[in-house]
């Protein structure tokens, strides 16, 4: 035993020495820069490119297995105008040399890097600069399979890094074959100790800068990493990305955004999981939750996200965008969401979606089937909106009526349909809306259908409170042909027309309840299009009403009495003429509305009317002929007994807005005096004649007059 003991002394002895003459023999018997030619020609010939290095190569031996490389740089392939691919001022690494010798433990010291600059390109035709790095393979038909080497012995029982360490480095990125270019300066990268199956700290920091857009900024992060790569399983806890960004499109001040997350990824089992994800941008603040399963097979996911109020005028003024203008400019002030989500391959779902924008709240669903060739499906109930206030503000009026808008030539009317865009758009959505006001319209209880596919769009609607009455019908767009064309079924019943027109043409001309039918056609890819190309039908019938701008009594009244030299009477009567029912109808031509039975009935009187009425240039010609049948009743009718049952022509003629009218009112009369002048004379020589020739006298005297 005391043999054996002393054998082992000598060995560990032995042992001491060597490691004692090796660690001061190396360094004094080997210079690793006597070797640099020989690195630098078999980085030649492995990869092609010339490699310097100017600075020292340093070697240490114990404790720490060390080498230490100063000055390295590598030059650009021929083709590239830069002369340096990468260049490195110093690069360090060590690890101890005891653990690794007695037991296979690698314990290495931080990896140290600075002063690194990296250029990567791409030339006009595509080629890179890093292309050979890796020396030419050889040609797919004499590559043999590759033989496992013979290791002997056992591999590292374990290992650990103390960490990474980059400084100042500087990397650059020009794609001359796209005009790509950008710039990663200041880099610093730190992590802490490196060992498997543990968390690492890092903590990156850069600048950026990019020329296409113009763009400059800073990035700094921070996280905990996680890597075991034997059971596939990667996380990311504690993320924080800080951004600053300057530049065009941009405000002035510049763009801060941060993001905050925990991301979990199990590979082996095809799971990944994002908690408390967090974006935030002064006070644009958005938070998710994402789980993902099946991601090897197929990959479906679900989670919830939430986008806290803010105001988006505010937020969006700070980029000077031009078209958030507004009629109203208190909209857009408050904006936020709440949905849950799923999504696979094959289907993108939202439910439970939730938005708040200023005084409108809309719930709902909506859906994404195939986003290859896009079905979107969604059913939305929205309680109010006023989409005039979204509107942009129209040209303001200067005293005497003239707009602040410059006068310019007349510029071509813009396209009215995207037709490319709707051959392509499939929809099926439903749409309730408890109240709308567009365009002044005022609508509610509204339910809308909305179909789309192969570019054919219809709504169907129906309105439960549209004022005072109801309307449904639909609309439909077909633009499949060369022009698109617009199909327009509409029947109202129990209607306000008065406030209807006043809203939808600020047209105070009627008033009244009633109904209407149009059933129209038309084609064309502008408004003067659509309207000269306007076909189909009209029916209309309103009781209890008035036609305003005109008072048809009054009007017959002031005609008489000049005509029989009599003063005409001042009158406070208002400008219009009452009826008890109003109706008609019409055929569209080619933008031109012609009417031949117009009725309009009052206790006094009745009118009948026919003409045309031309949509395309607001005009109209049109004859209406009153009766008056009754002088003791009715708006105004006294005063009018010599022209009972006389037919009474007025021309209306000119602007729709506002017409002109004439009456002939005096050969009206002259008519009728005719007739008297007959009927007296008539009963004069039929209270001198004979019986016998009494029969035959009316049709004597006729023609006389």
């Amino acid at each position: 035993m005391t043999k054996l003991l002393k054998i082992l002394g000598w060995l560990a002895g032995i042992l001491v020495v060597l490691v004692v003459a090796l660690v001061v023999l190396v360094p004094l018997f080997i210079d690793p820069n006597d070797h640099k030619d020989r690195i630098i020609a078999e980085v030649k010939q492995a990869t092609g490119r010339d490699l310097s290095i100017s600075g020292d190569i340093g070697l240490s031996v114990f404790p720490w297995l060390g080498l230490e490389l100063n000055g390295l740089s590598m030059k650009n392939p021929d083709g590239f105008a830069e002369q340096q691919f990468a260049s490195v001022e110093q690069a360090k690494v060590r690890v101890k040399l005891m653990p690794l010798l007695l037991d296979r433990t690698l314990e290495a010291d931080t990896v140290q890097i600075n002063g690194l600059e990296l250029y990567l390109a791409k030339n006009k035709q595509g080629k890179a600069n890093w292309e050979g790095l890796a020396g030419e393979p050889a040609p797919a038909e004499t590559q043999a399979p590759a033989e496992p080497e013979a290791v002997e012995g056992k591999g590292l029982a374990a290992f650990t890094i103390g960490g990474v360490s980059v400084q100042n480095a500087h990397v650059v990125w020009d794609d001359r074959s796209t005009g790509q270019h950008f710039e990663i300066k200041d880099l610093q990268l730190k992590t802490g100790p490196l060992t498997p199956g543990e968390a690492v700290e890092v903590t990156l920091e850069l600048g950026l800068r990019s020329q296409q857009p113009a763009l400059q900024g800073k990035i700094d992060l921070t996280a905990s990493l996680n890597s075991k790569p034997d059971k596939q399983y990667f996380s990311v806890e504690d993320l924080l990305v800080k951004l600053n960004l300057t530049g065009e499109g941009l405000p002035k001040d510049g763009l801060d955004a941060k993001l905050r997350a925990n991301l979990y990824l199990d590979n082996a089992n095809g799971t990944l999981d994002a908690k408390e994800l967090e974006l935030e941008s002064g006070t644009l603040v958005m938070r998710a939750d994402l789980e993902g399963q099946d991601l090897r097979t197929k990959p479906n996911f679900k989670g919830s996200l939430k986008l806290h109020e803010f105001s988006p005028r505010e937020w969006l003024q700070r980029f000077d965008l031009a078209m958030l203008k507004t009629s109203d400019p208190e909209v857009l002030k408050r904006l936020s969401l709440a949905t849950s989500f799923n999504a696979t391959p094959d289907l993108v779902a939202f439910d439970k979606l939730r938005i708040q924008l200023d005084q409108t709240q809309i719930e709902g669903e909506l859906e994404l089937l195939q986003p290859a060739d896009p079905l979107y499906k969604f059913a939305l109930d929205i309680d109010k909106i006023d989409l005039d206030r979204y509107l942009p503000p129209q040209p303001t009026a200067q005293p005497g009526g003239v707009s602040k808008a410059p006068v310019s030539a007349p510029q071509k009317e813009p396209a009215l349909f995207p037709v490319g865009l709707l051959k392509q758009l499939k929809l099926d959505g439903n749409l309730r809306i408890d109240s709308l006001t567009v365009k002044q319209i005022k609508a509610k209880a509204i339910q809308l259908k909305v179909t789309a596919k192969d570019g054919k769009l219809q709504f169907n609607q129906q309105i439960g409170r549209f004022y005072d009455g109801k309307i449904k019908g639909g609309v439909g767009l077909d633009v499949r042909g060369k022009t698109p064309a617009l199909k327009i079924d509409q029947e109202a019943t129990l209607i306000l027309i008065g406030p209807l027109l006043k809203d939808l043409a600020d047209m105070d001309k009627l008033e009244g309840t009633g109904a209407f039918k149009v059933n129209l056609t038309t084609s064309g890819q502008t408004v003067s299009q659509l309207k000269r190309g306007l076909n189909g039908n009209l029916n209309f019938n309103f009781v209890d009403g008035a036609v305003k701008g005109i008072n048809l009594a009054k009007l017959l009244r002031d005609a008489q009495a000049r005509l029989s030299g009599e003063t005409v009477a001042v009158s406070n009567e208002p400008e219009k003429t009452d009826f008890s029912e109003l109706s008609g109808s019409g055929v569209f031509n080619n933008g031109i509305l012609t009417n031949k039975d117009l009725l309009a009935k009052s206790p006094f009187i009745r009118v009948e009317g026919g003409g045309k009425v031309n949509i395309v240039q607001e005009n109209l010609d049109y004859t209406v002929k009153a009766v008056i049948v009754n002088t003791s009743k009715g708006q105004g009718g006294k005063g009018l007994e010599d022209l009972e049952g006389v037919p009474i022509p007025v021309h209306l003629k000119g602007p729709w807005a506002k017409p002109e009218w004439r009456v002939d009112l005096a050969k009206v009369l002259a008519d009728k005096q005719k007739e008297r002048l007959q009927q007296k004379l008539e009963e004069k020589v039929q209270e001198q004649l004979p019986e016998d020739l009494k029969d035959k006298l009316p049709g004597a005297l006729k023609g006389l007059f």
